[in-house]
């Protein structure tokens, strides 16, 4: 228990010993609710009542104070688990009465042999449970409880006494938290007493408020000089030192003890059961210490003092702090798990509990060092025995291993590449039952092992595969766009070339950000402006076309080419039919120019002998059928005219006479 330093008279020292006597109720449990065992018939004035919330004038043992519940829940909140308590330990609650008698709070006898002439603290640790709020309930203030302490011989001759102030409901700002204080005094041991009676009583008072309190930790302690301990070749705050039975280890530890003792003598003791009882070490009586440890236990070890004469009395010492010793055995009760199997692409996790340190090893190269290790993004290739070194605290090593399975498939998605904006590229992914491909804008499918891609900007795809047990892992592609405008090669040429002898014109109506072009003209020259030259072609008897090219490339390096055919026409006289028969036999069925291969700006009407326009068109390939919409038209002479500009540019209008024969 940690207390606050109350009311104290006499020499304090800096160090103490194994307590003579102490009271401190019990160490009950876990369950707050539990009820200690009440004291002995006369030690106290109070009645004991097993309940959480006593009658005023009685009193209970418990390890919380009930804040909820008692009393118009006037009382503090006061716990021995969650404030600066420990060891769950209980206490004496007393619910206060007015009265204006004396009243022997607790009193006991202490039989142990002391030594005359030592010194020795007489203490008890109490605590105001009233609510700093409850003042405003009395009328006249509060009136706070007031306590002696005495200590007497077996005979009820005083030895000491002492007077408390009075005990106010807190030791600490409540900001701070309740806390005990501790109320005592020290004293020497006079001689030829073999027997001590300790009294602990509450003074007569109005106590209008009739002020609660709790007391615990009642003690009787050596006083003397104080004592440390430290393990040798470690910092002064290493209190635990851990070490393996296999290794054999020494541990040394040394002592210091202040000036006190006219002749100073030593005991080192050791206890194995948490400090419950101490032994004293044989042969053990310098101020240092060392041992070879190779038995797996724990072991806790002080140092006590004091005068040489005395130092065959433990009650006649003070004690240092501890120091623990674990001799470590080989781990065991170690827990080794992992979430194997997995699917390829997820996280692969093992877990081992139960050791201080670990040291991992697998395949590929596996190594980690802590007690929680991941391969994230797991592969097939992960697949095998893992095994990790199991160390205590102290060094002593066990080795065990587990099985990992990475089941599934390791997707692959391509090709990356780059290609030209309009271009497509065919992706291919790894071999599963299912795909999901995304983004699908640009895809020809989303659900498909090797979808066509065609998008417009530089794009990543992201496959995900799921094979016939159910994993699925995704994969990346990147498709880079090389161009921001689409190349597109496009010829604009002459489309007829008449026989035997005639010229071309060709111009580059290409899209795109064109940096190089390239023409061929099928009659063994090229070219590689937009707009080349007039080309000439010499055409035999048996030539029926020829075939011109662009090739064209962009600032980004793509490429495309055109082609443009142009036929040979055997004949390019314009003239129009001085008759036709529109009877369906194939022959003669249309009126219209014949061979206006280059004629441009053409313009043909058909007119009758009223004057009425019955046909017109400037497409030379359309022609008229005798009809005027589904009106066959009769036997006659039909008056037409034809203008168009020639090769030369020269407007031509030309007028004549055709008979429709039926």
């Amino acid at each position: 228990m940690i207390l606050i330093q109350g009311s104290v008279t006499g020499i304090a020292q800096n160090g103490y010993g194994p307590p003579v006597f102490k009271q401190d109720f019990g160490i009950g449990n876990s369950d707050p609710s539990t009820i200690g065992t009440p004291l002995p018939p006369g030690k106290t004035f109070f009645t004991f009542e097993n309940s959480v919330c006593p009658s005023p004038g009685n009193y209970t043992i418990l390890r919380r104070v009930p804040v909820a519940n008692c009393f118009n829940d006037e009382w503090i909140g006061l716990s021995h688990d969650n404030n600066v308590f420990v060891d769950f330990g209980m206490m004496m609650l007393i619910n206060n009465v007015t009265s204006t008698n004396h009243r022997i709070v607790y009193v006991d006898t202490v039989n142990q042999p002391m030594c005359a002439g030592a010194e020795y603290r007489f203490s008890v640790a109490m605590i105001n449970l009233d609510l700093i709020d409850g003042w405003q309930l009395c009328p006249r203030g509060p009136d706070y409880p007031v306590f002696e302490l005495r200590i007497e011989d077996g005979a009820g001759n005083v030895i000491r006494k002492d007077t408390t102030s009075p005990l106010v409901s807190y030791a600490e700002p409540p900001t701070r938290g309740y806390e005990f204080s501790e109320q005592g005094f020290n004293f020497k041991m006079p001689p030829g007493i073999n027997k001590l009676i300790l009294k602990i009583t509450l003074l007569r008072a109005t106590y209008e408020c009739a002020d609660d309190f709790a007391i615990d930790d009642i003690q009787i302690r050596p006083l003397g000089p104080g004592a440390t301990i430290k393990f040798d070749s470690e910092p002064s705050t290493t209190i635990v030192k851990s070490v393996c039975f296999q290794h054999n280890q020494t541990v040394s530890m040394s002592g210091f003890v202040g000036g006190y003792y006219s002749n100073t003598a030593y005991q080192w003791q050791q206890t194995t059961d948490d400090g419950a009882t101490w032994t004293d070490i044989p042969g053990a009586t310098s101020f240092s210490y060392s041992r070879v440890f190779s038995v797996p236990d724990t072991f806790l070890f002080r140092i006590t003092a004091g005068e040489a004469a005395n130092i065959s009395n433990p009650y006649c010492r003070v004690a240092s702090n501890t120091r623990k010793v674990e001799v470590d055995a080989l781990p065991t009760g170690y827990q080794l798990t992992s979430n194997s199997p997995v699917c390829s692409g997820h996280d692969l996790k093992f877990n081992v509990t139960g050791g201080a340190s670990y040291i991992w090893s697998g395949p590929n190269g596996f190594y980690d060092n802590i007690s929680y290790p991941h391969i994230f993004f797991s592969s097939l290739a992960d697949s095998g025995w893992y095994y990790v070194d199991i160390y205590s605290l102290g060094g002593c090593m066990t080795r065990d291993s587990t099985y990992a399975t990475v089941i599934g498939t390791d997707v692959d998605a391509g090709p990356d590449t780059s290609i030209c904006k309009e271009n497509s590229v065919r992706l291919n992914a790894s071999s599963g039952i299912k795909y999901e491909w995304t983004p699908s804008n640009s895809l020809s499918s989303a659900n498909v092992i090797n979808p066509v891609a065609k998008p417009d900007v530089t794009t990543e795809y992201t496959v995900k595969v799921t094979d016939a047990s159910g994993c699925s892992d995704t994969a990346k592609v990147k498709i880079e766009v090389l161009n921001r405008i689409a190349l597109k090669a496009t010829i604009e040429g002459t489309d007829y070339l008449c026989r035997f002898y005639d010229s071309a014109s060709f111009k580059d109506i290409s899209k795109g950000v064109i940096t190089k072009r390239l023409w061929t003209f099928d009659n063994g020259r090229t070219d590689t402006t937009a707009n080349p030259p007039t080309q000439y072609y010499s055409i035999t008897a048996n030539q029926n076309s020829f075939v011109a090219s662009l090739a064209v490339t962009d600032t980004a390096g793509c490429n495309d080419i055109a082609y443009h055919v142009m036929n040979v026409a055997g004949n390019c006289y314009i003239a129009v039919p001085t008759a036709f028969t529109p009877n369906g036999d194939g022959l003669n069925d249309f009126l219209g120019p014949l061979n206006a291969y280059k004629a441009t700006d053409l313009l043909f009407k058909v007119y009758n002998r009223t004057g009425q326009i019955v046909f017109e068109t400037r497409d030379w390939n359309r022609k008229w059928n005798g009809s005027i919409g589904s009106v066959k038209q009769g036997t006659g002479v039909y008056v037409w005219i034809l203008e168009y500009t020639d090769p030369s540019k020269k407007r031509i209008s030309l007028k004549g006479t055709s008979t429709l024969i039926r």
